[in-house]
């Protein structure tokens, strides 16, 4: 079960709502009944949930969706979810290879969240803000590998989804593998490290 954020005053931007509907295809129908049970969004003309997608939305209801999406669906519809948000996230860096990639990960996870509608990284300054944990990526001297740790409280089969397409948008032939999943966020650890390589 994913550790929820009990801080109210964090919030997750409209823009990556998007990916839940375009990791559940079919099941969206369901999801957007959570969404809306969980106030999150408002109820479009065909009933759907629908987002303003330059609005900040609460990340402790977002969390309490994708466990309602893990419970009825399962962990493999949370890596499709994952999966889809390299393609809607804000601050993706254009025209970078993997590497540099996932160095800017943690400030794109940032840019993604606010504070009472405060972005949680700063383009003037350069901060971060913390109380979200982190997407921390650490390149492997000489191998085609990087190793990435993740504190953050999503759940580990959405992180997983996450990184694997992440790595795959600039290493096609990428794989992923959870280092030590006995002490995975799942079974209440603090965080998770997963091995990304490519050929």
């Amino acid at each position: 079960m994913s550790r929820y954020i009990t801080d109210e005053r964090i919030q997750c931007l409209g823009h990556n709502m998007s990916t839940v509907s375009s990791g559940l295809g079919s099941f969206w129908r369901l999801a957007s009944r959570f969404m809306l049970e969980e106030s999150m969004g408002t109820t479009g003309p065909d009933g759907l949930a629908q987002f303003d997608s330059d609005a900040w939305y609460p990340l402790t209801g977002h969390l309490r969706v994708l466990e309602r999406i893990r419970k009825d669906f399962g962990e493999v519809a949370l890596r499709q979810v994952g999966a889809s948000l390299p393609r809607f996230a804000r601050a993706m860096p254009a025209d970078s290879d993997v590497h540099s990639a996932f160095q800017h990960l943690d400030v794109m996870y940032h840019a993604n969240h606010a504070v009472n509608g405060q972005p949680m990284f700063s383009e003037h300054t350069g901060q971060l803000q913390d109380g979200i944990g982190h997407y921390l990526a650490r390149p492997l001297a000489r191998h085609k590998r990087i190793l990435c740790e993740c504190t953050g409280p999503y759940p580990c089969a959405f992180d997983e989804g996450l990184l694997l397409a992440f790595a795959r948008f600039h290493e096609p032939s990428a794989t992923l593998a959870h280092l030590e999943p006995e002490t995975c966020r799942t079974w209440g650890a603090a965080r998770c490290t997963y091995s990304v390589a490519w050929t």
